[in-house]
């Protein structure tokens, strides 16, 4: 009996073994894939679940943001705007002044990347500690008190698909590829996604392209104003601003989009963060190939705000 007993163990150890073998990495796909750009969440204790009234016990807001992206964010890249901000209190009822309720990273945020081989290395965290709150008055029973965490950053997406080039556009052979219809982008991870492109063609090396960008993140987003903060409210004209740019590797192609004012950049609105679609058209000499395909890139880039709120509860500990 214990024989069979440790042969069926055995028998499980293995078949655990066999699940656990890890898959091969997809390098065919060039982006991580993902929805979020810094992932942020409030460092274990602090702030603590209750805390004493009338200046009896100190404490802190701790706050982590783990760029989980795949773009750099701080100090020295091209998203430096980053801020951390306590809301939904009084700075007065704490012991602080407005001007402790925020503060700026100060240093480089590294996003996540894809290696050679498709393994995935995380991006950088980093911790910004709001410290010596202190409970300023007496109070007569206990209440809760909402401590909210408003974060700010600059962040960008990308997003690529391969289109396609012929000499003639009234060919039905297509051998590597279809000048019409649906290219499948693309996207590195973040809040903002082109969710679809479509491509038809104009004329010999000349398509038109049409794609739509969707917020499939769970925050806000903003545009790139100077020092302003990710202001929620809907009477705010920066609110749902994209930066959109489409360029491509190739040096002979021009770029021409209608919805950017007839570049291949600009800004655009996305009336009250819905999909939106942009369109533009792409030509190119030949350079010696009757037909070929050349990814087409576009950046996205923005100002995302999100939040987060952790309840407190004040304790009236009286003349204790």
């Amino acid at each position: 009996m214990k024989r069979i007993i440790l042969a069926l163990a055995l028998v499980a150890v293995l078949i655990a073994s066999c699940g656990s073998q890890p898959t091969t990495p997809d390098r065919t796909i060039p982006f991580i894939g993902g929805n979020a750009g810094i992932d942020v969440g409030l460092v274990e204790g602090m702030p603590p679940a209750a805390v004493y009234d009338n200046q009896r016990m100190e404490f802190a807001m701790g706050i982590s943001l783990h760029n989980v992206g795949e773009a750099d964010v701080g100090t020295g890249t091209d998203n430096p705007f980053v801020r951390v901000s306590l809301d939904g209190f009084s700075p007065r009822a704490f012991g602080l002044t407005p001007d402790q309720m925020s503060k700026d990273l100060d240093q480089p945020l590294l996003g996540s990347h894809k290696n050679f081989d498709g393994t995935v290395l995380p991006g950088q965290l980093a911790n910004m500690v709001f410290e010596h709150l202190m409970y300023q008055d007496p109070l007569q029973g206990n209440i809760v008190q909402n401590m909210v965490t408003r974060v700010c950053y600059d962040y960008e997406n990308w997003a690529t698909a391969p289109i396609f080039y012929k000499d003639d556009i009234y060919e039905n052979v297509e051998d590597i590829c279809t000048l019409t219809g649906e290219k499948l982008p693309q996207n590195s991870v973040g809040p903002l996604h082109v969710i679809s492109l479509v491509q038809n063609p104009l004329g010999p090396y000349k398509v038109m392209i049409n794609f739509v960008i969707e917020h499939v993140g769970s925050g806000d987003f903003y545009g790139r104003t100077a020092d302003e903060d990710c202001d929620s409210r809907v009477t705010n004209m920066n609110k749902y601003k994209v930066d959109v740019a489409v360029t491509s590797k190739d040096p002979g192609m021009t770029i021409d989009c209608s919805t950017l004012s007839g570049g291949n950049e600009g800004v655009i609105t996305m009336f009250g963060g819905a999909d939106t679609s942009v369109s533009c058209t792409l030509s190119t000499p030949s350079g010696g190939s009757r037909m070929f395909t050349d990814p087409v890139v576009i950046n996205l880039k923005y100002r995302y705000g999100e939040s987060i709120t952790q309840p407190v509860i004040i304790q009236a500990v009286g003349n204790r």
